[in-house]
């Protein structure tokens, strides 16, 4: 699937129309069944609470627009109607999220990197394109469920951008010049993650460290990272095989399941989605 067609003459939701996308995706069991809303306070918020009534593994819910969006630690994703691609993906049995995460991650820099250069990763679950956020990532897991949930920035002008975010923000326009078709870009990026899921579920996250290391932002560089209330400062090494981060802190090696990361001296920014 390739995402260099723009998807001229569709309605915004008929893009990511369900049977569109039934016919667009490649998938053998990821987003079989597909739930599409015109608008809804969160993907991820929907996703789990029909996890909760016993929709299925592999079931898609993705929005034209999202007013409420879920990022870490409370935070809010913000989205633009339209132009944004939000989506959920409910996964059974359980996997790790952590894991989980950085797989998604490596997925979409796997779909993309044939239409964008520049796209890395900054731990624990952004998506960066030239050193400005591009996208986010939210996992949650209940009982025996996982929520995959993706912001992507795609259609974005500069305009949609709320304050405080422009400034370190871009879209996929932006940086290609171009509009996206949002159906063929939310393909893309499912069947690269199909193909990683089903040896993520054999063999878990340590065959792909070394390759979603070489894409992490900040390997090498003095980092702070906040978490749990305290703050700590190393080099960063990388990641485990789990997908938690390594620091060397005073010689010692120091690993670390979340928080918020920085490199030494810089700032965190005010972007306050995933």
């Amino acid at each position: 699937m390739k995402t260099n067609a723009g998807a001229p003459g569709l309605e915004p939701v008929r893009e990511l129309h369900p049977a569109r996308l039934l016919g667009l995706c490649a998938t053998k069991r990821l987003a079989r069944r597909i739930i599409l809303y015109d608008a809804v306070e969160s993907t991820n918020a929907s996703a789990m609470a029909a996890a909760a009534d016993g929709a299925r593994g592999g079931t898609l819910f993705v929005a034209d627009a999202q007013t409420a969006g879920k990022g870490r630690k409370g935070r809010t994703w913000f989205s633009t109607a339209g132009k944004s691609l939000t989506f959920s993906l409910l996964l059974r049995p359980a996997e790790p999220a952590e894991g989980l995460t950085a797989l998604l991650a490596l997925a979409v820099l796997t779909a993309l990197k044939d239409s964008l250069a520049g796209l890395a990763v900054k731990w624990p679950n952004d998506i960066f394109l030239n050193g400005k956020k591009i996208g986010g990532i939210l996992a949650e897991s209940k009982d025996d469920a996982v929520v995959l949930g993706l912001g992507l920035d795609v259609n974005e002008g500069e305009d949609d951008f709320v304050a405080g975010i422009a400034a370190e923000a871009i879209s996929m326009r932006l940086a290609g010049g171009r509009a996206f078709d949002r159906g063929i870009v939310l393909c893309t990026i499912l069947e690269a993650f199909e193909d990683l899921y089903d040896r993520f579920r054999e063999s878990g996250l340590a065959p792909f460290r070394e390759e979603i290391e070489r894409a992490l932002l900040y390997v090498g560089e003095r980092v702070v990272i906040e978490t749990g209330g305290s703050s700590f400062e190393g080099a960063m090494i990388g990641i485990t095989d789990e997908g938690r981060l390594r620091l060397e802190i005073d010689g010692a090696e120091r690993v670390f399941s979340s928080g918020d990361l920085t490199l030494r001296g810089g700032s965190r920014g005010t972007d306050s989605r995933p």
